[in-house]
């Protein structure tokens, strides 16, 4: 596929186009819907669309994903806006102290998010639930693993490094993947002049948009819905927005020495820009890991100590314990919050654990040698975030 799309001349572009208007136009007529709602989305996804076509250097088979990725995007969001319109009660949907586990990738947030979702009062948003959200439907599981088979298939190590499924719990990026401003395209595709640009955006329309998809999400299924818990790295850099969306959140922060983290992060990445493009620099992807979490764990500890957000609503797990103890960091956790760990949870985590990563074909090897970064001058720049919250060093 990839060398049919070079004997085009243009890798693709030609047939497979990526223009905004395009997709739109696509999406409008697929769907018979055209109210997109609110236009804050417009320039992101115009500025997704451009990166997408003049850096990102992708291939046939990652233009025709690109194009379907947006394309499955544009619709659920139409879909979901003419939901809004027809039922407003949607809307008054009560979302009440989420929980919502946060830290740097690679840290145990996936581990304590499917943890706290083995409480049957707990309710994670499920990849084909933000994906597939109108008409909610529950085969809809099935297309999102279509979707995964085929990222596996083509780079079979994927599945090493993380765990994914149509009914599996996921993050929160695809929530605000329907504004167009999400980790999840940087994390796709090489974007990076998009990327900046939405660094220095204001976010709190993703975060709007994030709790009316929980709202949602608790109308169309008529499920009772005691408590969310969602899950993002992303969220650690957006913590006075998402208390500003959700003032009784508790929040979880994972911990880990983020030299350990860096290898694995920018291994993952590598992988995801492989699916979309032969053209991937993994030393630029090291030293933007290396930058982006040193700069983000300052930023953290310095709105936690100048009371920026409510520290009291925060709790911090360290990854070691979190691996070495699992169900006594949940029992910590509900007993600062106030909640009783019933028979029941207990008995689901004990059947997760013992069932978490069956089927794996092999674990995800990685080094921080191979970032290829001098050990003793990054250690020292994190050396203030490890001491603040107890971090310990595993290189």
């Amino acid at each position: 596929m990839i060398s049919l799309g070079r004997g085009l001349g243009d890798d693709g572009r030609s047939v497979v186009s990526l223009r905004p208007e395009e997709l739109r136009a696509t999406a409008v007529a697929t769907t018979g819907l055209d109210d997109f709602g609110d236009t804050w989305w417009v320039e992101p996804f115009q500025r997704l669309c451009t990166s997408l076509d003049t850096e990102a250097r992708l291939h046939l088979p990652g233009r025709l994903r690109a194009r379907g990725e947006l394309q499955l995007v544009l619709q659920n969001r139409l879909r979901v806006v003419d939901l809004w319109r027809k039922e407003p009660a949607v809307l008054r949907q009560l979302v009440r102290a989420p929980m919502v586990v946060t830290g740097l990738g690679r840290s145990g947030t996936t581990l304590l998010h499917e943890l706290l979702a083995c409480d049957p009062d707990n309710r994670p948003p499920l990849l084909w639930e933000l994906l597939h959200t109108v008409p909610y439907e529950e085969p809809s599981g099935d297309l999102c693993d279509d979707e995964i088979k085929l990222m596996d298939e083509m780079v079979p190590a994927f599945t090493a490094m993380h765990e994914n499924g149509g009914r599996l719990p996921t993050e929160c990026i695809f929530a605000f993947a329907h504004q167009f401003s999400s980790d999840i395209f940087t994390g796709l595709y090489n974007v990076s002049e998009y990327t900046i640009w939405r660094s220095g955006q204001d976010q709190a329309p993703i975060y709007d948009w994030h709790k009316r998809h929980l709202q949602t999400l608790q109308w169309v299924s008529e499920r009772p819905t005691p408590w969310w818990v969602v899950k993002a790295p992303s969220h650690l850099s957006a913590l006075p927005l998402l208390f500003a969306t959700y003032p009784d959140a508790r929040v979880v922060i994972t911990h880990r020495d983020p030299l350990r983290v860096i290898g694995s992060l920018a291994d993952l990445m590598a992988t995801l820009h492989y699916m979309h493009s032969d053209h991937v620099d993994h030393g630029v992807l090291v030293a933007f890991m290396a930058m982006g979490l040193e700069l983000q764990m300052d930023q953290v500890a310095a709105e936690r100590d100048a009371g920026a957000v409510p520290n009291d609503q925060i709790a911090d797990v360290i990854y070691q314990d979190l691996v070495a103890d699992p169900e006594g960091v949940i029992e910590r956790l509900y007993t600062s919050w106030g909640l009783p760990v019933t028979d029941a949870f207990r008995a689901a985590i004990k059947s997760y654990l013992r069932a978490r990563h069956t089927g794996r074909a092999s674990a995800h090897d990685y080094s921080f040698a191979d970032t290829g970064l001098d050990l003793a001058t990054h250690r020292a720049l994190l050396a203030p975030y490890q001491e603040r919250f107890g971090v310990p060093s595993e290189v």
